[in-house]
């Protein structure tokens, strides 16, 4: 609030007091009284006039003024009627209540939406358990009777049960922390896992494994690392033709460890580089790709955000796609959710 804007919202209580005061010169005038004596009641009837409007300004502003630093302040908006100062006078109140009102019906609302949310992720970790039974006694089953047909099954079967997995993970993205555990590990077991889990991939896509520089020690957690570097992994199947060069390459950073996964196959246009990691985005590979989601990638960063891991995409020159995963020499565990709140 400037003083300017004040004097102008009180524009017409000025004015009815000028012309009062005017009335007033004007019948002392008449009854004979002195222009001196005119004066001085004149100048004090608008001293106190300024003087209450000064004060009113000062204790209006300085309320508004603490409202906007508190809000400022606050990581969750809606707790903005609780925690702001009593308001010092009457409009204040009317507008303390309105936004009471406004913040408890919007925090009920962002509640319900918790509750839901949390309905559907619980949900959605049950079909996961319930789905991967019937998937697990499909792929022994076709174990058991390998012919052309059921292998080809049984790699349909496989790639449904690496798509319920990302399901899984999809669900427990929003809280990580309820499942995180950093540990001693190294690259190279990182990578061991998630190369088990796409042996079957990379086998029939006749790819060549590069591993250098792997034995360096990191503190993450083995599980949720090694999601990530699967998707990437796969991702690399995805788009490379048969028989491309996958490298996975470890080297000491500044303050940390990085842990890179590159390919030889078409790459990323410049233009689809800054926007791989968007949700649904596909870009120009995934037109050429049927089966491209635009979901493996995002839901990568969304899980390295959370853990504290920087991951970053290039696309040489020369062609081919780099995944570059940076382990801060600190491991980092992801705050709380926290249980379902009336305010948020």
């Amino acid at each position: 609030m400037t003083a300017r804007r004040y004097l102008a919202d009180h524009g017409l209580l000025i004015g009815l007091f000028l012309l009062a005061q005017a009335g007033t010169a004007a019948l002392l005038w008449l009854a004979g009284v002195r222009w001196l004596f005119i004066g001085l009641a004149a100048a004090m009837q608008a001293a106190a006039l300024a003087a209450g409007l000064g004060r009113d300004f000062a204790r209006r502003r300085a309320w508004y003024r603490a409202l906007r630093a508190t809000l400022d302040a606050l990581d969750e908006k809606t707790l903005l009627a609780a925690v702001a100062a009593p308001p010092p006078f009457a409009e204040a109140e009317l507008l303390a209540g309105l936004l009471a009102a406004g913040d408890k019906d919007m925090n009920d609302r962002l509640a319900a939406a918790d509750r839901r949310a949390r309905d559907h992720r619980e949900y959605v970790e049950l079909w996961v358990h319930e789905i991967k039974t019937p998937i697990a006694a499909a792929q022994l089953m076709v174990r058991r009777d390998p012919t052309p047909v059921t292998r080809a099954i049984g790699e349909e079967l496989g790639r449904i049960d690496r798509l319920v997995e990302q399901a899984l993970y999809y669900a427990r993205a929003a809280s990580v922390e309820k499942d995180f555990r950093a540990e001693r590990t190294t690259l190279g077991a990182i990578a061991d896992a998630a190369l088990a889990r796409c042996a079957g991939p990379l086998v029939r896509a006749g790819a060549r494994l590069d591993r250098q520089g792997l034995d360096l020690p990191v503190s993450a957690d083995p599980k949720w690392c090694g999601f990530v570097l699967e998707q990437l992994i796969l991702n690399a199947v995805k788009y490379c033709p048969a028989g491309f060069t996958l490298r996975l390459q470890g080297r000491a950073g500044a303050a940390g460890a990085l842990l890179t996964v590159a390919d030889d196959g078409p790459g990323i246009p410049a233009a689809d580089l800054p926007r791989v990691f968007d949700k649904g985005f596909t870009g120009e590979n995934g037109r050429r790709y049927p089966h491209a989601t635009g979901i493996g990638l995002y839901l990568c960063r969304e899980l390295c955000s959370q853990m504290n891991l920087t991951l970053r995409a290039e696309s040489p020159a020369g062609g081919g796609a780099a995944f570059t995963l940076y382990f801060p020499a600190e491991p980092h565990r992801p705050a709380p959710a926290g249980p379902p709140l009336t305010k948020v």
